[in-house]
């Protein structure tokens, strides 16, 4: 069963409801994060999943874009917006429909789990399969006992590490 619109809109009435900011986990998990994006130059740049935030701000790239399904979570967001940086209120099932963009980097971090996309998995494929370019840098971030997608890409690197009271695994593919 999803997770209801409503119970995610209030859980997102506080600006960083998971403490991503001040807890040490997350502060470890962003960082490896971002050592992990092949160092390449990135034109565009896609972060689903990304709350208020925390990891979208620091991505590479010339034009970066971070979508959330919740507005509140986008509304707290919008205080990072730049030339470089713009939040918009999106579901992963509904990217296709707000942006015609394609992506030479997208990061999707604590959204795959089934609480967020049910028995999806092949309709996520299709949807990252549009909108990641030829050559282009998946990666996926997300607690391993949770996780239940696999990407039909060829895997660059694969790498766990703890989190909180779970084991992470960060996969980085190439399309």
């Amino acid at each position: 069963m999803l997770q209801p619109q409503k119970e995610l809109e209030t859980f997102y009435q506080n600006y960083d409801p998971w403490d991503y900011e001040t807890t040490p986990h997350d502060q470890t998990r962003k960082s490896i994060i971002l050592s992990e994006i092949p160092q390449r130059q990135y034109q565009n740049v896609l972060d689903i999943g990304c709350g208020h935030g925390f990891i979208t701000r620091e991505l590479p790239g010339t034009q970066i874009t971070g979508f959330d399904v919740s507005a509140n979570a986008i509304n707290h967001a919008k205080q990072f917006e730049s030339n470089r940086i713009k939040f918009m209120q999106s579901s992963i099932f509904q990217i296709p429909k707000n942006t015609q963009d394609t992506y030479d980097l997208i990061t999707i971090t604590g959204v795959l789990y089934s609480q967020y996309i049910g028995k999806s998995v092949n309709l996520i494929y299709k949807i990252v399969d549009r909108i990641l370019r030829e050559d282009g840098i998946l990666l996926c971030c997300h607690i391993n006992d949770w996780y239940i997608v696999r990407f039909p890409y060829l895997m660059l690197d694969c790498y766990y590490f703890s989190y909180r009271d779970y084991t992470q695994k960060l996969e980085v593919y190439i399309k």
